[in-house]
């Protein structure tokens, strides 16, 4: 009999997680504070339920915590899971610990602990590892209603002049899927990167879908205008969770865009806030 899942933290990516094994038959438990992803998540059967009652059925359960440490809740859910073990642990981080890492990017690159931002991740890295976690450090998320696309069609995306350096992407179902994956034959106390197979820099994500879509080039900006995330010249590779027998189904930015922007056309999708 499979284990229930509970999923801490019901944003972009296990909302999808969520409904699909909950479609597939499974009981799931979920938390979320918003509203339309409450009624997306009963809808296709999930439990949301309060973060109390969440932390009270971890025992034996597959358990997947995507609240970010800016929520200051990870010592609580690390007494909580401390106290009655998860049969299965994944805690979703997130690939910028690698900081000012430039080129080929793996577990074994050395984390970046100068910004505040990275350390508060690797902090709660620290908090659940010990438990049995596996983690997976998650480069940047996109699909229906998130991503460059969305940005370009509304007119505030910018590139920087220099075209940017490369930087790892990851389409949400591929996400979902790793996600999945790692629930099921990842090691306690192991770190996988997850991205697709094809880093590349902002121009030339932003010169296709311009073609793509008929749209002029977006506005160019000095580098040192853009957020600290978008900085980076970082390939990550996702070897490791590769070895695990995770595929992307979206191996590069081409595939990833044209599938987010068809499911798109087809229906209503959810606003894209936290992951």
């Amino acid at each position: 009999m499979t284990a229930p899942l509970l999923l801490l933290g019901c944003g972009y990516t296990l909302t999808r997680f969520a409904v699909a094994e909950a479609r597939a038959g499974r009981e799931v438990l979920a938390t979320t504070r918003d509203a339309a992803r409450r009624a997306v998540l009963e809808g296709a059967g999930v439990r949301v339920v309060s973060m109390d009652e969440a932390l009270s059925r971890t025992a034996g359960a597959h358990v997947v915590d995507s609240v970010p440490p800016d929520a200051g809740l990870d010592a609580r859910f690390a007494q909580g899971l401390a106290g009655s073990r998860p049969s299965r642990l994944v805690y979703l981080s997130s690939t910028g610990v690698y900081g000012s890492a430039r080129g080929h990017v793996d577990e074994s690159t050395p984390v970046d602990t100068a910004s505040a931002t990275s350390r508060a991740r690797l902090e709660a890295e620290a908090l659940f590892l010990p438990l049995g976690a596996s983690v997976l450090r998650i480069a940047g998320i996109y699909g229906p209603g998130r991503g460059t696309s969305g940005r370009l069609k509304a007119g505030t995306l910018r590139i920087p002049e220099s075209g940017g350096g490369r930087l790892s992407r990851i389409h949400v179902d591929d996400l979902v899927e790793a996600v999945r994956v790692v629930l099921e034959r990842g090691a306690p106390g192991e770190v996988y990167c997850a991205a697709d197979r094809r880093p590349a820099t902002q121009e030339e994500t932003a010169s296709w879908l311009c073609q793509h879509l008929g749209l002029p080039m977006p506005p160019r900006v000095p580098f040192e205008s853009l957020h600290e995330s978008l900085r980076g010249d970082r390939a990550i590779s996702a070897a490791k969770l590769e070895a695990l027998g995770w595929t992307p189904r979206y191996p590069d930015f081409t595939t990833g865009f044209l599938a987010a922007m068809d499911e798109e056309s087809r229906g209503q999708v959810l606003p894209a806030a936290a992951r």
